[in-house]
């Protein structure tokens, strides 16, 4: 049997009866994550169960309840809660199975499961606000996007940016600007692939929803549009714009907002993830010592090099990351290697 966290395994063991299996068979550690969260498959005599663990001073789980119910009652596809432990920081969820879209791309099913993921969006962004999801505001974005100057410029990369520092805080705040203006929509917030997988009835069923929020609405959707693992090209990722938008649009949904203006939005709220996710995965790799992702870096640094290239207060700040930037992360990771 894996080595499981004893308190995780007798607290599931005693929800045996409110679950109905009498015998814990084996258990599997699952996926490396980037947050600090575990994930256990556990099996017993009565099917799978998925425990989690977490930080008891957190409040992601109950978030994750909260936002589970919340979800749910709009239909779509999230794990049920089968049962929480506050106190200790624990879950027992129900398991949606292997088929991660993160690992289906690519084999011959990329439109129906594009498609699939995008009105599974369409369907998230159509539900009534709930009063207790937080608004994320241009000063949260900006400070998301100052962890790519503390953790991958200077942290990771070492690079003195002095000179520097007027051009990116005019860009990032110039960005910040353009997402606040977009509509806000109930937003995932982590809406990539690997937190999307494909059930048995072929829906798409919603992993970690814990960070539901309402924020601008491109930012969910250019993480499936710009997927870091899979670049579209120029004519697949007008296709599946359009096809975004259209639904949305059956739906009464961005009625204001035409193809044009929705490419305009998936650039910004893009380079607005790209620089958080610069940041953040930097840190995962120094502060918390999981490296994993370090190989995410060369195409989100490419995603915002080519597109803010586009848009002339960002052209000189593109130049920089190319020139300057881009050399340095290439020396870096070559070093990790």
């Amino acid at each position: 049997m894996t080595e499981m966290n004893h308190d995780l395994l007798d607290w599931v063991k005693s929800e045996g009866d409110n679950l109905g299996f009498n015998d814990i068979s084996s258990v599997v550690k699952l996926r490396e994550q980037a947050s600090l969260r575990q994930y256990f498959r556990i099996f017993t005599d009565a099917g799978t169960y998925i425990g989690v663990v977490s930080n008891p001073n957190s409040a992601e789980n109950q978030l994750f309840h909260t936002n589970a119910k919340y979800l749910s009652s709009n239909d779509v596809e999230v794990p049920d809660v089968m049962a929480l432990n506050h106190e200790q920081g624990f879950l027992i969820v129900q398991d949606f199975g292997d088929l991660l879209l993160q690992d289906l791309i690519g084999k011959n099913e990329d439109d129906f499961l594009y498609k699939e993921a995008l009105s599974c969006l369409v369907k998230i962004q159509s539900c009534t606000p709930e009063v207790n999801l937080s608004y994320i505001t241009s000063e949260d974005l900006i400070a998301q996007m100052h962890l790519f100057e503390e953790w991958f410029l200077n942290a990771l990369l070492k690079i003195d940016f002095s000179n520097q520092y007027n051009l990116i805080s005019k860009g990032i705040q110039h960005i910040a600007d353009e997402c606040s203006q977009q509509t806000h929509k109930v937003c995932h917030f982590d809406y990539e692939f690997r937190n999307l997988m494909l059930l048995s009835n072929q829906a798409i069923g919603v992993l970690d929803f814990q960070d539901l929020c309402l924020g601008p609405y491109g930012i969910d959707l250019v993480s499936i549009i710009k997927d870091i693992d899979n670049p579209l090209t120029k004519k697949k990722l007008i296709e599946y714009s359009e096809f975004f938008l259209a639904e949305s649009h059956k739906v009464k949904n961005l009625k204001e907002i035409n193809i044009e203006t929705l490419l305009r939005d998936i650039d910004y709220a893009g380079f607005q993830r790209q620089f958080r996710i610069l940041g953040t995965l930097s840190r995962l790799h120094l502060r918390d010592k999981k490296s994993f992702r370090l190989q995410d870096l060369p195409q989100t640094l490419e995603y915002l090099i080519n597109d803010m290239s586009k848009y002339d207060p960002l052209k000189e700040f593109s130049k920089f990351l190319e020139t300057e930037v881009q050399p340095c992360l290439v020396e870096i990771l070559k070093d990790s290697e």
